[in-house]
């Protein structure tokens, strides 16, 4: 069903109740209702205004579940646990893949979210942001510590290999604003 007419009829209101509310037209309203057209930006803010929703919500796109992400919604300390069980080059690497393609997963949603015109005050997104800030966390860090097993394996470095995400934390974001850094110089260097 139409989410306009769906919620129209929620609030048990009819056509031209909602066009008086709204001051959109009840023609407009119906052909909206039946897909006989498209409702410019301007007319879903006073019909969402006058049905007492956010503009989204009138959108015929359903907003997209938040991705599972196991992995970043864990305790600190159990995936802690998890961190420092990962005691070889490639399970270290297994585990920071698999919280890079949470931190993608959160990504994409928070960009879906966006194409919907969901905005920054609104609670999915608000959560969304906090799983992926943590989830960023602690990809760096399991990266970090896979990629010093790697060195340490491959070249016979003694790098420190810690058993806590808060250990590599600081020093895997400047790591990676470093990067960021060098990226940009090389960027500019190139053009």
């Amino acid at each position: 069903m139409n989410p306009i007419r769906r919620l129209r009829a929620e609030r048990r209101m009819t056509v031209r109740e909602l066009a008086q509310a709204s001051g959109v037209n009840k023609n407009t309203i119906s052909d909206l209702e039946h897909g006989l057209r498209r409702a410019r930006p301007v007319t879903l803010g006073k019909l969402a205004d006058a049905l007492g929703v956010p503009v989204w919500a009138l959108e015929e796109t359903p907003v997209p579940p938040p991705p599972k992400t196991p992995l970043t919604v864990m305790p600190e300390a159990e995936f802690d646990e998890r961190f420092a069980s990962a005691t070889d080059p490639e399970g270290a690497e297994t585990l920071a893949d698999a919280v890079g393609k949470e931190y993608d997963a959160l990504g994409e949603h928070l960009a879906a979210l966006d194409a919907l015109g969901i905005g920054n005050d609104d609670l999915r997104r608000r959560s969304a942001r906090s799983r992926r800030r943590a989830s960023k966390r602690r990809t760096y860090a399991a990266t970090l510590r896979a990629a010093n097993m790697g060195l340490n394996a491959d070249f016979g470095r003694d790098l420190a290999i810690h058993n806590t995400v808060a250990a590599y934390a600081g020093q895997a974001e400047a790591v990676a604003e470093y990067v960021a850094e060098e990226a940009g110089t090389t960027h500019r260097d190139a053009g």
